[in-house]
């Protein structure tokens, strides 16, 4: 009976950790992303023209569009703008890593993402992978501090 009783508690455990886990799976106590959310220069949202797929995955796939929202930072609605994302086919194995890989086809089929970026020396970039797939724009982020 006590067994069940460790089970269920361990199982609320998992529960309640969701969100923390993929951060810790990944190597990264889930304070570097909150402070890399944080830090970042900006916290837009882009209405996506093309992804260019790499030739091997995984690998490195360029999205390309136009801000549509800004919630962060000082930069125009509209400003082309292309990011780098990590990319891998959903059947692809990859070495556990620091690396947080977005499905090719997902990346293919989306229309809207949602990011927290940095201008670099090479151009705009994610602030640690944080950014995610949206399905339309929004007028509040999707993506909590």
């Amino acid at each position: 009976m006590a067994g069940r009783g460790v089970a269920a508690a361990f199982a609320i455990l998992l529960v309640l950790m969701g969100g923390v886990l993929p951060a810790m799976a990944q190597g990264f106590p889930p304070r570097v992303f909150r402070d890399a959310r944080l830090k970042s220069e900006f916290h837009i949202q882009i209405a996506i023209d093309s992804v260019q797929i790499v030739d091997k995955t995984p690998g490195l796939c360029t999205v390309a569009g136009r801000i549509a929202r800004v919630f962060r930072g000082n930069i125009a609605v509209g400003t082309p703008i292309s990011i780098d994302v990590d990319c891998k086919k959903e059947s692809e194995t990859v070495r556990a890593g620091q690396i947080i890989w977005t499905d090719v086809d997902k990346l293919m089929a989306a229309k809207y993402i949602e990011a927290f970026v940095n201008r670099g020396p090479y151009g705009f970039q994610h602030s640690l992978w944080q950014f995610a797939i949206i399905p339309e724009l929004t007028e509040k982020p999707t993506i909590p501090l």
